[in-house]
């Protein structure tokens, strides 16, 4: 993937900007949850992206925050993300490839949300990831649902040929696959870590226009969020936290 040609699909105006950012507020939900308990944590985050998960990160978490790495691969995503905020002094943003990075530290939790449809290959990202884990640290992953009901219903009424097939707008953004629930979870367990529990984000029954023309309350849509954090299997996007197996 070229990262740099990627960036106008990261910034408002994209046709499918909201539904990423609906993704990723759902995304962001489940990761606070998920550490409302600790009261200190070292997080490492793989990729800025749209800036909302780290942002939301930040304001949600502050003091608690005891470390926090960012890796992104492309530079001017870093200049967007410099543009919009200037990082506390426990923040640190490092430029470089997943594949490539490296380090001593070990984290309490690293968030890898929408990254791995974007990746060559996604195992060597979990192995390599994986070791970076402290003691009792999680992995939460978010990916895209190849099984989301609107796949489905599309698949269903002869619209889409593979319900892993990539549209125009997944090639814009850099996307390389899709995932069904059941790859996923192999895929986790082949490279060392096991799936303790899922979610779903972002239930969407039509596609994007669908949706856009019936002009849905914005009490409806976060309904449908919380709606779909128990439908994983059929939501837009798979929510997983994970574990190094013992």
């Amino acid at each position: 993937m070229n990262i740099e040609q990627d960036r106008d699909a990261y910034v408002s105006g994209f046709t499918y900007y909201d539904d990423n950012i609906l993704l990723l507020k759902a995304t962001l939900e489940q990761i606070l949850r998920r550490t409302k308990e600790m009261k200190e944590l070292r997080l490492l985050s793989l990729g800025v992206g749209h800036r909302y998960v780290v942002k939301g990160l930040l304001d949600a978490l502050g003091d608690r925050l005891a470390r926090y790495l960012i890796v992104e691969g492309s530079t001017e995503i870093i200049e967007l993300f410099n543009q919009e905020l200037m990082p506390p002094p426990q923040v640190e943003l490092v430029h470089s490839y997943f594949e490539d990075f490296n380090t001593d530290e070990r984290f309490d939790v690293i968030e890898m949300g929408f990254i791995l449809e974007h990746v060559v290959d996604p195992g060597v990202v979990l192995s390599r990831f994986r070791q970076f884990l402290a003691p009792g640290g999680r992995m939460m992953i978010a990916v895209p649902n190849a099984y989301s009901m609107h796949r489905l219903i599309g698949h269903q009424a002869g619209l889409m040929d593979n319900l892993h097939s990539l549209s125009d707008a997944d090639r814009a953004l850099g996307h390389r696959r899709y995932f069904d629930p059941a790859q996923l979870e192999a895929l986790i367990g082949e490279h060392g870590l096991q799936v303790v529990d899922r979610a779903g984000l972002m239930f969407k029954p039509f596609t994007t226009g669908q949706l856009t023309a019936l002009n849905l309350d914005t009490r409806i849509r976060d309904a449908m969020n919380e709606i779909g954090f128990a439908l994983p299997d059929i939501c837009n996007g798979i929510f997983v936290e994970a574990r190094p197996c013992p």
